[in-house]
């Protein structure tokens, strides 16, 4: 009778489901807070007085003053302070509820809490933004941190440990339990006992020392005392969750003291009964944003680029004057560069070109920025295989905001295939706070471009032709060029005379027995070029002529005959010719003198005279091509006739 009456006296005092769960600190306005079905918002906040307009779930509207509080099935709410500004503002609460079973979601602010799983050492958590989402295993007993957030648990409480008596409903939070029969059945002469417990009105049926999974709930069950009280351990499936929501500072700050919070300095310059001056800085304490703000309950703070700064008391300590500091960082609002500067980079080129051949491009450079950009350069970084002609401007002293600039270029592909072209960088200065100096680097890049070059096919055809002819005699010389190949490509046309040949050429170079010129031909073109040639001694000889572009080359030839020998008569000359024998085999004797014959180097055809007495090459000797040329071919020729008319003498 004794043990009866103290299951009895367990029975009675069973424990009920309490408010064990909580979140507390500081939460951005305006803010979503609690469990689904059980939360409250908060929506607005009246300036005159810091009381804001809430909405229980199940209520409807409720106004909370600060330092108010309401209740509601198993929630709270308390309201304990208010920092406000034009840029944001916080507010300092209090809410509490029962628990958080496996699978549910909390509400903190901007975050949702979940509970994933459970078990009797601990939970496992995903914290989630809207964006991104993070699994965080909290064990029991410690606490776990999340940005600003600080999280503990009670894993898998026990709600109920004690005697379930048969047909006596137990409330434990939103379940009721009830140990609603026992059966004992016989099989092959063994015993077993059944018991049938109801949660909610749902059945389960185990046998004692088997565990019940009953929508929230763990019941392990134990023995029988007689067939009407059943040991029972009852857990919660869940856990009791503790959110603490931490400011980015929290601190009392003397006149005069600098605190560093992310990229700023922030300083109390100066105390006063409810107000204080403070100052935001920069890492080099240059002074960004300073003024007033109030101190109490309801303050009104500073803001600038993410940092909130208010305070909530202040005091005099050790005779100096204090403040309780309460500042919040958003480190996604905080000033970056890219927010202030911002280049539209396009590097635009034809998607097909041809192996050799320039094609044009363009960088295009707008400023979609909210400043000026100064002091800009552009960097052209071409890939292998390309390479800019002539000169660009690569410098822009400043690019003002809204406004485009505009750079042509001129590209030659070297090699052929779907080649990469390169892209464009783009580096200029903006205005930037945060900056010691106040102003930041910055850069920006173009899009890569793929530019599908087809490979040259460079070919010529060369005709070389000329009549025979005698010494001294003229022969005309033509060579004719023809572009088999698909490119117009510049090339070098050389052609070769053999030894003691002089020779008049239009805008060609002489090197030595070489005669060369440059030009360019599209294709399927072809042009002649007319020489003549002067042959000094008779034989047989080969004229060659050949065309080189970009180390391909093309050439032919042709085989003349010169005999005999022109006739001259000299006359009087002015270059001391000598006509007298010295011997009866008249050997020739060459004489030669050296004449300067200014030709400008601007002009291309040029004539020239001996001099007034002088004997003349058939009236007029052309020298073209240039005074270097002309030069060697007047030597030449003045060699020649000295010889032919000391031997004829």
């Amino acid at each position: 009778m004794k043990k009866l009456l103290v299951l009895f006296l367990a029975f009675m005092l069973l424990p009920g489901v309490a408010a064990s769960s909580s979140i507390t600190g500081w939460l951005q306005f305006p803010a979503r807070v609690g469990v689904y079905d059980g939360d409250i918002l908060i929506k607005d906040i009246s300036l005159s007085d810091g009381s804001v307009l809430v909405y229980p779930a199940g209520l409807g509207m409720r106004v909370v003053p600060i330092g108010g509080s309401i209740l509601w099935d198993g929630y709270s709410f308390s309201f304990n302070d208010a920092l406000y500004s034009s840029g944001v503002s916080y507010l300092n609460l209090s809410y509490t509820f029962p628990y958080l079973l496996e699978g549910e979601k909390l509400f903190v602010g901007g975050y949702e809490v979940s509970l994933k799983s459970v078990s009797e050492k601990g939970g496992t958590l995903v914290v989630s933004d809207g964006e991104t989402s993070k699994e965080i295993y909290c064990a029991a007993g410690k606490e776990v941190s999340y940005e600003n957030m600080r999280i503990s648990l009670t894993p898998m409480p026990i709600l109920f440990d004690g005697y379930l008596r048969r047909s006596k409903n137990v409330s434990i939070g939103e379940w009721s339990v009830v140990f609603y029969n026992y059966t004992v059945s016989s099989e092959n002469g063994q015993l077993t006992e059944i018991v049938d417990i109801r949660v909610n009105g749902k059945q389960y049926l185990a046998e004692p020392g088997e565990t019940i999974d009953a929508d929230g709930l763990l019941i392990s069950t134990g023995e029988l005392v007689g067939s009407e009280y059943l040991k029972a351990t009852i857990r919660l499936k869940g856990a009791y969750l503790r959110v603490k929501v931490l400011p980015s500072f929290d601190g009392w700050l003397r006149e005069g003291k600098t605190e560093k919070l992310g990229p700023y300095l922030i300083k109390v310059d100066k105390i006063f009964d409810d107000s204080a001056y403070v100052s935001i800085m920069n890492p080099c304490g240059r002074v960004i944003r300073s003024g007033f703000i109030t101190i109490g309950n309801f303050s009104s703070g500073m803001y600038y680029g993410g940092l909130l700064i208010g305070s909530t008391a202040s005091r005099k300590r050790d005779g100096a004057m204090e403040i309780h500091v309460v500042a919040f960082i958003d480190e996604e609002k905080v000033p970056r560069v890219s927010d202030v500067a911002l280049l539209n980079v396009s590097f635009l080129a034809p998607g097909n070109s041809t192996q050799f051949v320039p094609f044009d491009a363009r960088i295009t450079i707008t400023n979609e920025g909210p400043s000026d950009l100064k002091y800009v350069e552009v960097s052209l970084n071409l890939s292998d295989g390309f390479k800019a002609l002539g000169d660009y401007p690569a410098y822009f002293e400043e690019i003002p905001k809204g406004k485009s600039v505009e750079i042509p270029l001129k590209i030659l592909p070297e090699k052929a295939g779907n080649l990469s072209l390169g892209n464009v960088v783009v580096t200029g200065h903006a205005p930037y706070a945060l900056s010691c100096y106040g102003v930041e680097q910055v850069s920006f890049s173009s899009e890569n471009r793929v530019v599908d070059v087809a490979p040259a096919k460079i070919g010529y055809l060369v005709k070389v032709s000329a009549l025979n002819g005698s010494v001294g005699g003229e022969i005309p010389l033509n060579v004719t060029v023809i572009n088999t190949g698909n490119v117009g490509l510049p090339f070098t046309l050389t052609v070769a005379l053999p030894k003691g040949f002089a020779s008049i050429a239009e805008n060609f170079t002489a090197y030595g027995k070489w005669l060369t010129r440059t030009d360019v031909l599209p294709p399927n073109g072809s042009r002649t070029y007319s020489l003549t040639v002067i042959p000094l001694v008779p034989g047989e000889y080969e004229i060659s002529a050949g065309v080189e572009s970009h180390g391909e080359v093309f050439y032919n030839s042709t085989t003349i005959r010169v005999v005999g020998e022109a006739s001259i008569t000299p006359g009087n000359s002015s270059l001391g010719i000598s006509n007298e024998s010295t011997n009866s085999t008249c050997e020739p004797k060459v004489v030669t003198e050296v004449i300067k014959v200014p030709v400008p180097c601007n002009e291309s055809n040029v004539t020239t005279t001996l001099s007034e007495e002088g004997m003349s090459l058939k009236d007029r000797l052309i020298y073209i091509g240039g005074s270097f040329v002309g030069g060697i071919v007047f030597i030449l020729l003045l060699a020649w006739i000295a010889a032919k008319m000391e031997e004829r003498g």
